[in-house]
């Protein structure tokens, strides 16, 4: 009998938690699972998933609490009395409130962590601060009753299960599907090329690269694909410093796609603060680039453990140095195509999407 699996997340856009949740919803083996997704705002994966046979309810609200007595009418609806139903909710706020208004339902309730548990002692205001310490608190108090709790990195799994005593499984995001590696380039053309593909919110710190580009008189460019909440800000400080031939806003890419444009990067560039698990960064590996990544609560460290693949900085002041370097031919990295794939191998998107399946199966 086949599994109802209600995907709940608050934003489905193309960003990594979006697009883990596309290839989870698009591999699941649909023999064995019937698949609803609820997203708060628009669904940029609507017309993919609709392809799938998957049914998508927009119920388009930017306030995730005032949402929850229609998310629970929705999911009353959509519960199957013959079936085993299973809520499958996305990062801590949505989390907690899936809990809060659902647990009374005939539903098992799934939490999937993505973002790192650090992220909740930074506060960016009084509101945030306020926010942040709510949701602290309600986490105590919410997520041992889900039957079912998953981060995507072994970091953020071990931080829950020591804060609050929980036991979280981790099932890394479905990232690696192959190798599409490209041989090491030599450097000899004039401009050196480096990217970043991201989200453009405050988080990934996109405007210190900016900053450190505009310390740099060296022959490089920085290729910058995405969208979000910071694009114009990002594109008026990049005028502002006049770096507007140096920096190339992309926009946002179809993610299927995003492989051929990194594939045109000399280094892929990772400066997020926070990162449960940066699909970018397999990505970019995946293609050939050595990764130049901050030093971020995550699993960042388990992507970056051959010195071959690339290197992480602490500070503004370390990636100047790191860029120098490479420009001046003082740093450089050798990927070994073999060793790469072995590595790859621990974020395969077949082995994730079957560790899922084992865990829902078994709830």
């Amino acid at each position: 009998m086949k599994i109802n699996l209600i995907i709940f997340i608050s934003e489905f856009n193309l960003g990594g938690a979006g697009n883990s949740l596309f290839k989870l919803c698009k591999n699941l083996p649909k023999k064995k699972f019937s698949i609803t997704v609820l997203c708060l705002n628009k669904c940029f994966y609507k017309s993919n998933l609709n392809e799938l046979g998957i049914k998508v309810f927009e119920i388009r609200s930017d306030k995730t609490f005032f949402a929850m007595p229609k998310v629970k009418k929705i999911v009353e609806n959509l519960i199957k009395k013959k079936q085993k139903n299973i809520f499958l909710s996305n990062i801590h706020f949505s989390n907690v409130l899936s809990v809060l208004f659902l647990r009374s339902l005939n539903i098992k309730i799934v939490l999937v962590e993505r973002t790192p548990f650090e992220e909740l002692f930074i506060y960016y205001n009084f509101l945030d601060f306020i926010k942040k310490n709510i949701i602290k608190i309600l986490i105590k108090f919410t997520f041992y009753k889900a039957d079912l709790c998953i981060s995507n990195s072994k970091y953020i799994s071990e931080k829950y299960n020591k804060f609050y005593n929980l036991k979280f499984k981790t099932i890394h995001a479905p990232s690696f599907k192959k190798l599409y590696f490209n041989k090491q380039k030599k450097l000899i053309k004039k401009e050196i090329c480096f990217g970043i593909v991201s989200r453009l919110s405050r988080e990934k710190k996109i405007e210190d690269v900016i900053q450190v580009f505009s310390k740099i008189n060296k022959n490089i460019i920085l290729k910058i694909v995405g969208d979000g909440p910071e694009e114009k800000k990002l594109k008026y400080l990049t005028k502002r410093l006049g770096l507007e031939k140096k920096i190339k806003f992309l926009g946002r890419h179809d993610p299927d796609k995003i492989k051929f444009t990194m594939k045109k990067f000399d280094y892929f560039i990772n400066s997020s603060d926070f990162e449960g698990f940066p699909n970018s960064v397999v990505e970019a590996l995946s293609v050939g680039i050595p990764v130049i990544a901050k030093q971020s609560h995550g699993g960042i460290n388990d992507m970056i453990k051959n010195k071959n693949y690339g290197i992480i900085y602490n500070n503004n002041s370390e990636l100047k140095t790191i860029l120098c370097n490479i420009v001046e031919k003082k740093l450089s990295f050798k990927l070994n195509k073999k060793d790469l794939f072995i590595h790859l191998s621990n974020f395969n998107e077949v082995k994730s999407v079957s560790n899922y399946q084992k865990y829902l199966e078994k709830i």
